[in-house]
């Protein structure tokens, strides 16, 4: 969930792991209910600052039950700005069908990196609107985050994110394949 997009030919895959705590307390327990979130995200440059992705993942209780699939998410995020020493800037729009969409569902999204060695953070907001609602809406999410440079072709991401008050937390590995 980053400004940063692939070159022309370029191939990146992201594997992360989110926790969500959907913040509903059961009768007399008084603790959330956690939900474990693993996805991952195939990416390819079909141009310089033009990239186009394929995200799916799966979600599962700690406290135990069947996995759940999440869906499948297609999107193009294109390049607005890229400046190596200051800022990167990108728009994102998609869709596909997904448990986070209630179905059928579009999405876009606003990213934007600080490219600073000493404060490496991403901010993004992706307004999301489900086909299948009954009337029309639109969900938000909000996401900030670091993006740690590993090496030339890898980064770690941190995240916290709220998803229509949802809150989680998410841990990623970007690699340039």
């Amino acid at each position: 969930q980053t400004a940063r997009t692939l070159h022309r030919g370029e191939v990146g895959l992201t594997l992360g792991l989110g926790l969500l705590n959907f913040g509903v307390l059961p009768p007399g327990n008084g603790e959330g209910n956690p939900i474990l979130t693993p996805q991952a995200r195939l990416a390819a440059g079909i141009a310089d600052g033009v990239e186009l992705g394929l995200h799916t993942g799966f979600m599962v209780s700690p406290a135990g039950g069947q996995p759940g699939f999440l869906g499948v998410v297609g999107d193009l995020k294109l390049a607005l700005l890229h400046d190596p020493s200051s800022l990167s800037l990108a728009l994102g729009f998609g869709g596909g069908w997904s448990l986070p969409m209630a179905g059928w569902g579009v999405q876009g999204g606003i990213y934007l990196d600080s490219n600073l060695r000493i404060l490496p953070l991403y901010f993004v907001y992706r307004p999301i609107l489900p086909l299948t609602a009954d009337e029309f809406t639109i969900w938000h999410q909000l996401a900030a985050g670091l993006h740690l440079r590993l090496s030339d072709t890898a980064r770690l991401l941190l995240e916290v994110d709220s998803f229509n008050g949802i809150w989680g937390i998410a841990l990623g590995l970007e690699l340039g394949l």
